[in-house]
């Protein structure tokens, strides 16, 4: 019984982001990025052992503020505690808990994680910006600056991602997608200068 209130209450909770992020969508942190940060930051809890339930619903909030203003993470966190508060699905303890975990994904706030769930959230987070999406997404995000500023947004900031993830889990199952990283970037900037074309 409780298994299937908590599956309703995270369906609930999931259609209210969807409708508040709609505003967002084909943006680089659309509903989409949400989805997956939650189905990473998942397969970390389970992976982690850690309470997977307050992993989703803190994953399905974590970017919910950038719907309403920057600072994205404390108009998140304000927003995140007024729609848990208003279901009866979710007890006081796991409201400020969410809360806090919002309040510290920003990659800026990683020294001030406690706990393994705002870790794994973090991570789940991060992992979304390794890869080849990652760029895609970096490219997307930057797409109104100049184009040689998004280049080196994406050399500087891109590369150290994977050395902060905090847990192993994260660390092992995003190895693939950083080592994608590293080669595109590598690839990219043998294009930029044509390097690549003088080995061919």
């Amino acid at each position: 019984m409780v298994g299937d209130t908590m599956k309703s209450a995270a369906k609930n909770l999931e259609d209210i982001v969807k409708e508040k992020m709609s505003v967002l969508d084909g943006t680089a942190h659309s509903y989409a990025h949400v989805y997956r940060v939650a189905k990473i930051a998942t397969i970390l809890a389970e992976k982690e052992q850690a309470n997977v339930e307050l992993v989703q619903t803190a994953a399905l909030v974590h970017d919910i503020g950038r719907a309403v203003g920057e600072p994205h993470n404390e108009t998140g966190a304000k927003l995140a505690r007024e729609i848990l508060k208003q279901s009866t699905n979710y007890p006081q303890e796991t409201i400020e808990k969410t809360v806090k975990i919002v309040l510290h994904h920003p990659i800026a706030f990683r020294d001030r994680l406690a706990t393994l769930e705002e870790k794994i959230v973090w991570d789940a987070d991060k992992i979304d910006l390794l890869g080849v999406i990652g760029i895609a997404r970096l490219f997307h995000w930057l797409g109104k600056k100049p184009f040689e500023a998004a280049l080196d947004t994406c050399f500087q900031e891109l590369k150290p991602i994977y050395s902060l993830l905090n847990t192993p889990s994260a660390q092992k199952i995003a190895k693939e997608r950083y080592q994608r990283t590293i080669a595109s970037l590598s690839a990219l900037k043998e294009e930029l200068s044509t390097e690549d074309l003088r080995t061919s």
